[in-house]
């Protein structure tokens, strides 16, 4: 047990669990981790999402405006309205417009700075805001990183860590920030592989995620067809046995990565 984990064990009883009440803020972004683990939320355990998508600055930022649309009405037909609320669309730039240039040589090597821990508090932000109008109060956020993902950010200690951060500024012990795909108190590890299955076979119409992140204007707000992340996509559906739905710009071709 971490020693994150020991202070929650010890001021709580108990390092993390699914919310009695199964209401939960959800950080969506479009992309194919937030979309399946949303999808997964509430088909397998049952959870009451109210998603908040933030347009941070990114370049692909109406490519994942209009997944988030796409999935909203989806899910909304899929699950109920009261399953997935309509999101909360924000925008804070994460980070800054002001220094963002500054940052390159660091964001080229591990990304951008506190980019996921910003992006949670936010998530406990809308929570108390969600809260004042719900029959419950919500105190878990959640977002999707998944066992591949490798940024310290971006990792089971550094959820732990922003959960007792938020416990203490908050003077609740109730609070909660995690990811269902890498928390073994919740589930089983859950990655790219397991997404990709688990939506094709109840033909949840992943191709409509996004994942790359040259989408823009120039590519029609498509997936561009030519960078490594379309090209790590394309490659997980093919090694899955599944053709892949995701419309793209140009027809991918990947010689660079191979």
């Amino acid at each position: 047990m971490t020693p994150s984990e020991q202070v929650l064990e010890e001021n709580r009883g108990y390092v993390s669990q699914f919310p009695k009440n199964k209401k939960v803020v959800m950080i969506v972004s479009g992309g194919l981790d937030s979309i399946a683990t949303s999808a997964r939320l509430m088909e397998e355990f049952d959870m009451e999402i109210f998603p908040l998508h933030i347009h941070r600055g990114q370049t692909n930022t109406n490519a994942e405006h209009n997944a988030v649309k796409f999935f909203t009405d989806y899910f909304q037909e899929r699950y109920g309205k009261d399953k997935f609320h309509t999101p909360q669309m924000i925008t804070v730039n994460v980070p800054p417009t002001e220094f963002k240039k500054d940052l390159l040589p660091y964001t080229k090597v591990k990304g951008h700075p506190m980019r996921d821990p910003v992006m949670h508090l936010l998530g406990v932000e809308y929570a108390v805001a969600v809260s004042q109008t719900s029959d419950q109060p919500v105190k878990t956020v959640y977002c999707a990183i998944v066992p591949e993902d490798y940024f310290p950010h971006s990792s089971l200690d550094g959820l732990r860590a922003n959960t007792v951060s938020t416990c203490i500024n908050m003077g609740d012990w109730d609070w909660q920030i995690s990811s269902p795909n890498i928390d073994p108190f919740l589930s089983t590890p859950f990655g790219k592989k397991e997404e990709i299955a688990w939506c094709m076979e109840r033909q949840i119409p992943i191709g409509k995620t996004i994942s790359c992140n040259e989408a823009s204007e120039k590519t029609n707000h498509l997936a561009c067809g030519l960078c490594k992340s379309c090209f790590r996509r394309h490659t997980a559906f093919t090694n899955l046995g599944f053709e892949d739905p995701t419309e793209y710009y140009e027809k991918p071709h990947f010689e660079q990565f191979l």
